[in-house]
């Protein structure tokens, strides 16, 4: 009657946007997009600041891509980095953005998301790194898992402690400065141990 292991392709269990904790939405937003709720798939001001930093290293240094452009390349686009694909991406994140709202949209997101240690989502994700529901997160735990979205690898709490940290703590100070937090309330969260 005990579960001893499980077998899958992708471990992702789909969570309503209702049962996850606005902290989590708001540290991906914040992190990930800030400006998610201003555009319509494509943020150009973002286009323009990674264009300048990409031209000034002669090499591809800094994403531009919105949440609905992520979620359109995870969805049906390779990984490689073209220009070919980023247009792509950015036609398809432009007919996302005209069939669903944002929430939905941020649901899908939040649900597509490969969080490293072949989790898809942050259901898997809250269960993997905490042993919990997402609707139990602390608001330190939804920052390391938004942390987790750029370079899920690199920032696992399991194979870099101290890189997860920093990352965690930055994605409080994010949110912070974009007003979904207190400084009070990020200060506390950053205090609080990885788990």
């Amino acid at each position: 009657g005990e579960l001893l292991a499980t077998i899958f392709a992708e471990d992702r269990d789909f969570t309503p946007l209702a049962d996850i904790p606005d902290h989590l939405q708001k540290a991906a937003v914040a992190v990930e997009d800030h400006r998610f709720f201003k555009h319509r798939g494509v943020d150009v001001l973002g286009i323009v600041r990674a264009l300048k930093a990409d031209l000034q290293q002669r090499r591809f240094v800094q994403g531009a891509s919105t949440i609905t452009q992520q979620l359109a390349r995870d969805l049906y686009l390779s990984r490689k980095k073209t220009l070919a694909r980023k247009a792509q991406e950015a036609l398809l994140a432009i007919e996302i953005e005209r069939q669903y709202s944002k929430d939905e949209i941020l649901e899908l997101y939040l649900n597509q998301v490969h969080l490293g240690h072949a989790t898809y989502g942050v259901a898997s994700a809250a269960r993997i790194f905490f042993g919990k529901k997402p609707t139990d997160l602390t608001l330190a735990q939804c920052a390391l898992l938004a942390g987790l979205i750029r370079r899920p690898a690199y920032y696992s709490p399991y194979a870099n402690p101290r890189t997860a940290l920093v990352r965690r703590n930055y994605v409080l100070g994010r949110m912070a400065e974009e007003g979904y937090i207190t400084a009070k309330e990020a200060q506390g969260a950053t205090r609080e141990p990885l788990g």
